[in-house]
């Protein structure tokens, strides 16, 4: 029997769907993030407003699964032609029942699988012949919605020439 690893403590998690649309999370469809990096920048003119297409975007992300088969979707994404939302959480809490309570921020990226890269490391939480994957995304995006605190958010839509 496998355990999970959760955490009312974790910093950064990706749900592979939009809370935008399902905002009521079961902590453990919620994967947690190891590593991210993301830039996304327009032009500006001399009074700060943005304007002109955004450059295409990639996003990387690296998560840690506690069981193989929570990589299945990712895979599944992989060869498809169609695009996906993920919400990414920042600071998130949880209630007793497991459902996601608050956020300090967060962001929901549609976009396209276009790479996933796998990695396994021994954690000294499991047993020693047990071992953790690392998986290592990489998105194509089309669209970033930011959300603060009080479900205000801000979207950028990112078109390419």
């Amino acid at each position: 029997m496998t355990t999970r690893l959760y955490s009312n403590e974790l910093k950064a998690l990706v749900v592979p769907e939009s809370i935008l649309e399902q905002p009521n999370v079961l902590q453990e469809k919620c994967l947690t993030i190891q590593w991210m990096n993301y830039k996304c920048q327009r032009e500006r003119n001399n009074r700060g407003e943005a304007y002109g297409p955004t450059q295409p975007v990639e996003m990387e992300f690296t998560i840690r699964l506690n069981d193989t088969a929570d990589a299945k979707p990712f895979y599944q994404m992989l060869p498809s032609n169609e695009h996906f939302c993920f919400s990414f959480l920042f600071n998130a809490t949880f209630n007793q029942n497991e459902r996601l309570n608050d956020y300090e921020d967060g962001m929901v990226c549609d976009g396209y699988v276009v790479g996933i890269d796998e990695s396994y490391s021994a954690s000294s939480n499991k047993e020693p012949n047990e071992k953790q994957m690392l998986l290592n995304i990489k998105l194509l995006l089309l669209n970033t919605t930011y959300i603060g605190r009080d479900k205000n958010y801000t979207s950028i839509f990112i078109h390419q020439n």
